[in-house]
């Protein structure tokens, strides 16, 4: 049995102790908060602030292999882990890379990846790129915070951001690749996501993304190139702009599972989860077809609620054939806070177009009082 820590407890670290145990894997998980959804399945929990460099020193002793399921960690603290001979993916130098846009943007047009023109900015700076723009906060953005469209200089956020032309957006996909410790690498297909207009997270999405063959290997291509080029041992996912003019522009990547990713549970031969441990154990990469079209509709927190959520559609979506539904054990619900997914399968996309307008149609959340 190996021991291995996965810092941060959400979600993704759930779903990646689930995939763990089939491994034989020991799994010891880093997370502030008592009640988070690693909280009742990892074989170790330990409770402490992911942002401290002594904290996830203390936390690695004894660990084999240390992983991460979120970015905004200490990254001192994974080379800390480094150096006391634990093997660390990603690498800290890759995090400290992504958790910064304006150096994750740098880094890409340097080493000849696409994306859309930017702007490194200071308030009082010219501006070099035409309105509307976009404003994008340099560190702790996610899920749609700290990304804001501006459609003139007197409404610019007086701090320093990366900001880009807006692109004309036909889809919005992320392909997800793997990389093991020998340098295997694989992708999966592309994901097309469509986002919530108010919450600007992720509602629902399919694999494959509806797009000409050649468009779909273009994009694993670069993702490939990417995780190559960076030198990522586990996953990459990578968030695409597909343009109405037919470019492939990067909008930014993260070195973990990822939401989009989901779907891949059921509609693929090997998870993303799966594949992410054989990367970090360096086994043979699995897998990636499909093995039906896949669909997910996300869990949200009703808009301006908070409490518990309870789910009294679940016996209506379950009737409908190909759906399983995944909740997250979170104990709170916070306005489009994620509590779980439905993944929808089928034989062909226009049956799961169908499929994915019943589960939104009947899906619902009830929030009760603290």
């Amino acid at each position: 049995m190996r021991r291995v820590g996965i810092i941060g407890g959400g979600q993704l670290g759930r779903m990646l102790i689930q995939a763990g145990i089939d491994l034989d894997l020991r799994i010891r998980v880093l997370d502030s908060a008592p009640d988070s959804p690693c909280a009742g399945i990892a074989h170790e929990f330990v409770i402490g602030s992911v942002r401290e460099a002594e904290t996830i020193q203390r936390f690695s002793e004894g660990l084999e292999i240390l992983t991460i399921e979120m970015e905004a960690i200490s990254v001192e603290g994974l080379m800390r882990a480094r150096e006391r001979g634990v093997s660390v993916h990603p690498a800290p130098e890759i995090l400290a890379l992504i958790q910064n846009k304006g150096k994750q943007r740098l880094w890409y047009a340097a080493h000849g990846f696409p994306g859309p023109r930017f702007q490194l900015w200071k308030p009082g700076e010219p501006i070099e790129l035409t309105f509307p723009l976009i404003q994008k906060a340099l560190q702790g953005g996610y899920d749609g915070r700290g990304v804001y469209t501006v459609p003139s200089p007197a409404e610019l956020r007086e701090e320093p951001s990366l900001l880009e032309e807006k692109v004309s957006i036909l889809k919005e996909v992320s392909v997800i690749a793997a990389r093991s410790v020998s340098g295997e690498v694989r992708a999966f297909p592309p994901v097309e996501s469509v986002f919530h207009e108010e919450a600007h997270i992720v509602e629902y999405l399919q694999i494959p993304a509806e797009l000409p063959p050649p468009e779909i290997a273009k994009a694993q291509e670069i993702a490939m190139e990417l995780i190559e080029a960076l030198g990522v041992v586990g996953l990459l996912t990578v968030e695409f702009f597909y343009t109405t003019e037919g470019q492939w522009l990067i909008n930014e990547s993260a070195p973990r599972p990822h939401n989009t990713g989901h779907v891949t549970l059921k509609a693929c031969w090997t998870s993303q989860f799966e594949q992410h441990w054989r990367a970090l154990l360096d086994l043979p990469l699995g897998e990636t077809r499909l093995h039906a079209y896949g669909g997910l509709v996300n869990i949200l927190g009703p808009a301006g609620q908070h409490g518990v959520p309870s789910f009294p559609s679940l016996s209506a979506l379950l009737r409908i054939p190909g759906v399983s539904i995944h909740l997250y054990g979170k104990r709170r619900s916070t306005p489009f806070r994620k509590l779980g997914h439905i993944l929808v399968l089928s034989q062909t996309q226009k049956e799961l177009q169908k499929k994915l307008r019943e589960v939104r149609h009947l899906l619902e959340v009830e929030v009760h009082p603290l």
